[in-house]
């Protein structure tokens, strides 16, 4: 007797670039085979506001404006990500905007609190220097995810195509 894996609740994590949008895709894709739940995130980090912004006032100082617009540049990709899930047929789609640590965020805290069952991100959105300096998030998410991932290299007809990594600012 074959048994097949069902996925119930799928976390794709998306930041702007084509890796992440080839991950939403496929995501999309076996949401709907397994009439399961998509739960579109995308961290940011608050620290990479720092210093940031014309109104600076001393060391450490965050420009609320320069946030809110990148938030929202983030809030309307997801909602744009979440009117393709839908246009899709995928009934059940949730969003969210987070500020935290994408490695640890992905890894373990946001599939604790939707009860995911399937990570699925994009090969990587960081460039050489950042992957050597930081480690990559799909690296730190395969290593240490609470459940299993998916780690998409490929369009939805399997072609791989040199990417170059243009995240959203």
């Amino acid at each position: 007797m074959t048994m097949t894996q069902q996925y119930q609740h799928i976390l794709v994590g998306v930041d702007g670039s084509r890796q992440a949008k080839r991950a939403i895709e496929k995501a999309i894709a076996v949401a709907q085979r397994n009439q399961a739940e998509l739960i579109i995130v995308t961290v940011l980090r608050g620290g990479q506001y720092v210093g940031l912004g014309s109104n600076e006032v001393g060391f450490g100082y965050v420009d609320q404006k320069i946030m809110d617009e990148s938030r929202q540049r983030f809030e309307d990709l997801v909602q744009r990500y979440r009117q393709q899930a839908q246009d899709a047929g995928v009934e059940q789609v949730v969003t969210s905007v987070y500020y935290g640590n994408a490695k640890t965020d992905l890894a373990r805290t946001l599939p604790q609190e939707f009860g995911a069952d399937l990570v699925m991100l994009g090969a990587t959105g960081a460039n050489v220097v950042e992957r050597m300096v930081l480690g990559s998030t799909a690296g730190y998410v395969i290593s240490n995810a609470v459940c299993d991932v998916l780690l998409v290299r490929t369009d939805l007809k399997n072609h791989t195509k040199k990417l170059r990594s243009s995240v959203i600012q």
